[in-house]
Formats: C-alpha cells, structure tokens, sequence
C-alpha cells in the first residue's frame, strides 16, 4: 500500500478524533465482516467458503457556521478490508467532496458523490453494505455501483446540488466533468432525480446519461410503502444502452463511434416485503434483469447480457442501535450461465 497514503489516513483519523471535542466535526464508520459460501455454475468457478469485509469504512465529516444561514461542509471517507490486512493496496477512498449549504436554497458540493441514480436505492433494500445487498445479486443494476465517470454509481470529479426538501419533495442533480479527454472520450455524465417522503410513503425517479452519443443512459422508479411493522417496496430500471454496458465489459469502441453498438433494453426490476419483529427484521425480494436487445457478435456487449431471475431471503438481528447480525440466502439463474448460490452469516458494527 502507499505510505503517503496510510500517512494521510492516520492523520484524518487522529484529526477527527481531536475534532469530537467540536460538534461541527465526527469520526464515523462502520466494520461489516461475513462467511459466504458460494456456489456458482460459471466456467472455471471453484466453490468455497471465505471471510469478506462488505464496505468496511471510516472517515470524518463536518460543517462550520459561516452566519447568515449559509454554512460549509466537508466529508472524507476510506474504505479498508479487514479481512486482508494490507494486502492489494485495501485502503481505497469513497465519499470526498467539500460544499455550501444555504438555507432556502439547499447545498452543493465538488468531489466525488453518489450520482442521483445511485442515492436513492439503498433505501428500498434492507441488506444494503451487506454480501447480499441488491446491488451485487442482480436486484438492482450496476449503476448502483462503482466509481467513475461512465456512470457508476459514485461519480468522480462531480458538482452535485440538491433542493431543500419542501412538503417531503427534493430535488438532485450531478454533473461531471470528463478530466482524461486525451483517452478518445469526451464524456461528461450528468444525473438529475426527484423523490418524495410522507406518510409511510417513499418514492424516487431518476435519470442519467453519459453523453458518449449513441445509447448510453438509464431511467429508474423507485416505490416503498411502510405500513406499521410491514414495508413494501419495488424497482424498475429502463435500459437505454448503460444497464448493458455496465453488464458487459463497458462501452463498444470498436464500431467507428463510442456507445454501445445500439444495444439496449437490459432491463431490471424487482419487488419484496419486510417484516420487523422486535429487535428483528425479515426480508424477502424477487427481481428479473432482462437480455439485451440486438445481436452485434461483439465480445462484450449483448452477447454477454443474458435474461435471468432472483430471489434473496434474510434477516437481521440488532443487539443495539449500533451492532447486529444478519444471515441469508440468495440465488441468480441465469439462462445460459447457470446459477449463482450464496448463503452469507454476519456482523456489522458501526460508530
């Protein structure tokens, strides 16, 4: 791993741990470790059982008050593998940006964030930073995912701006600007999105783009009812060519212009129910991703998007606010692949 980089961590730990003595600075994060064994049909795939840290991060974050109800925030935050000490360079950053807020007009920020695709799906899945969360079984896409600027999840070199929330209804937008234009691409992603929250009601549209030209964009719905100790939820992601390439191995480049080969309709939806029961809650979840329409014989683009099915089964058990375990199961089917089998025990602690 880079010194310099261990360096600079440790001096944001101990900077934020010296900070907790203001109430404008807080050291947070999180230490979520499982057992998953996984069984997979896939060519070549050795079945086992092994220990996976899922999102285990730290970092600080804080805000001062400049007067006249405009304030400055900050946020950085690192990801590590416990579970690998140092090895492979583990210590990898994640949320990093600085901003203004003003009252009445909401906040924007410069670094990299959450696209406004991404923001909203953690809060339909239950199982979110977890090695069966729905991002990573095929309940939701890729776009949930990732960080870069090919719209991946977590946007890099971002200006991000969202509303205030007015009668629950908010407002976000992202744009991104492509910092590597000598690599043929003149890409520059944005996202725009809405969501509403009242009344045991949660709803999100979003849209985004990354302006290659061709089909390189995505559409979603996000629905969630919450009904006493009982929570509906469902998803639906319209693919216009980036649901593909992030399924493949990303954008054709081959064809005598940038996109996807026009390449689209890998769409993905799932829906599911949980239950909570004390200091417990049980979850349940079917989905279906769609095959690409269109047929080019490019290795990596529709011939490697193919139709499946899945369901995950699980539930948490929280000893406090803070600590808890959770167990599961999940299967994918695949119509060519085969399937992919996960059971996954674990533990998370945050503070």
């Amino acid at each position: 791993m880079n010194k310099k980089l261990i360096a600079s961590a440790m001096g944001l730990v101990m900077a934020g741990g010296m900070g907790l003595a203001n109430a404008d600075v807080k050291l947070y994060g999180q230490v979520t470790l499982s057992l998953d064994a996984i069984d997979s049909d896939a060519a070549g795939f050795q079945d086992d059982i092994n220990m996976n840290s899922n999102t285990s991060a730290f970092g600080i974050k804080g805000s001062e008050d400049l007067g006249n109800g405009l304030s400055a925030f900050f946020k950085l935050e690192y990801q590590l593998d416990p579970t690998e000490r140092n090895a492979n360079g583990s210590l990898t950053d994640r949320d990093q940006y600085i901003g203004l807020e003003m009252e009445g007009f909401g906040k924007v920020l410069f670094g990299t964030a959450s696209t406004a695709y991404k923001s909203p799906g953690k809060q339909i899945d239950a199982f979110y930073r977890t090695n069966l969360q729905s991002r990573d079984i095929g309940l939701q896409s890729n776009l949930h995912s990732g960080a870069g600027e090919e719209g991946q999840g977590r946007g890099t070199n971002m200006v991000r701006y969202d509303t205030p929330s007015i009668g629950g209804l908010g407002l976000t937008a992202t744009y991104q600007f492509d910092n590597n234009k000598g690599d043929g691409e003149d890409d520059d992603p944005y996202s725009v999105g809405v969501h509403y929250k009242g009344g045991g009601l949660y709803a999100a549209a979003s849209y985004i783009s990354t302006q290659r030209g061709g089909d390189d964009s995505a559409a979603q719905l996000l629905l969630k009812y919450t009904l006493g100790d009982l929570e509906f939820h469902g998803i639906y992601e319209l693919d216009k060519g980036l649901i593909t390439a992030q399924r493949s191995n990303g954008f054709a480049t081959n064809l005598g212009r940038q996109g996807t080969a026009g390449d689209d309709g890998a769409d993905i939806w799932s829906v599911g129910a949980s239950y909570t029961l004390g200091n417990n809650i049980i979850g349940a979840d079917f989905g279906q991703g769609d095959k690409s329409n269109g047929d080019d014989g490019l290795a990596g683009t529709a011939d490697d998007v193919e139709e499946y099915t899945v369901w995950r089964l699980a539930a948490w058990h929280r000893f406090s606010k803070r600590t808890g375990v959770y167990a599961g199961y999940a299967n994918t089917d695949y119509d060519v692949k085969g399937e992919d089998d996960i059971f996954s025990l674990g533990m998370r602690h945050s503070f």
